[in-house]
């Protein structure tokens, strides 16, 4: 994928349009969430790919793990410094392409949460996979939430529309979002137009490679993991064709079980 679009949209639009969704309550509820999918104990060494604002390292960190932070965004490692603050938080953060992890040691667990896999062509997403499974102890654990293909797929089919257009408002913005979906190389494109007080004031626009849960068990498998569980939800429901998300739980070097 040529587009190298991560390394300018997450910025202080992104951050001032989410931010207002993502409650306390929400990042709490979720990285709880992610410890009891991960089944690993505090004080386990866990990865944050993607990490944000740390919205969810600071409540696992609170919770007795030890947890490692990473992002290329300087805006959003700012925010998650202030964050770690704030919290009184022990966090290690770093700038770092998650297709070059800089690490020597081993993680007990990682997370790539909310979409953050899927930013590349499927030689650098597996890529990426090959580094999160090297930087995993054997029988370490990695957690991918995405989107659900079939879902995805299903919304543009009823739409009857090549383009889905939604308007939304958060954090004094205006946004319009433009969906779309390349059939060709499997993908979501979307442009977002930020307004305020009427006027246009940026556009941004991303692209996620959307795997099915057999395209990912197999991506997986190629980076030396398994599937042991596959999540529909956050509240744990098991995956089905209309779950409204993926969240594959695979295990470094471990015997595959049903889902």
């Amino acid at each position: 994928m040529a587009e190298e679009w991560f390394r300018s949209f997450f910025d202080r639009l992104y951050y001032e349009t989410y931010r207002p969704f993502e409650s306390e309550e929400r990042n709490e509820r979720e990285a709880r969430f992610i410890a009891n999918a991960l089944g690993l104990t505090p004080g386990a060494r866990l990865l944050d790919i993607g990490c944000g604002y740390a919205r969810h390292a600071v409540y696992l960190a609170r919770m007795g793990y030890r947890v490692a932070c990473i992002d290329l965004s300087e805006y959003l490692l700012g925010k998650a410094r202030e964050r770690v603050g704030e919290f009184g938080a022990d966090l290690d953060i770093a700038r770092m392409d998650m297709r070059r992890l800089g690490f020597a040691g081993v993680f007990d667990g990682a997370y790539m949460f909310y979409t953050t896999f899927g930013y590349f062509g499927d030689r650098e997403n597996l890529e990426v996979l090959r580094e999160v499974s090297r930087v995993l102890r054997p029988g370490g654990r990695l957690l991918i939430d995405a989107w659900n293909k079939f879902l995805l797929v299903h919304r543009f089919l009823c739409s009857g529309a090549s383009v889905r257009r939604n308007w939304w408002e958060s954090g004094g913005y205006t946004v319009l979002e433009e969906l779309g979906f390349d059939v060709e190389e499997d993908r979501l494109e979307c442009t977002r137009t930020f307004l305020r007080d009427g006027a246009v004031v940026g556009r941004r626009t991303f692209f996620v490679r959307v795997y099915s849960y057999c395209e990912l068990r197999g991506l997986l498998g190629e980076a030396g993991m398994v599937v042991v569980r596959a999540y529909g939800d956050y509240r744990g429901s098991l995956f089905r064709i209309n779950s409204p998300r993926l969240i594959i739980v695979a295990q470094k070097g471990a015997a595959e079980s049903s889902r």
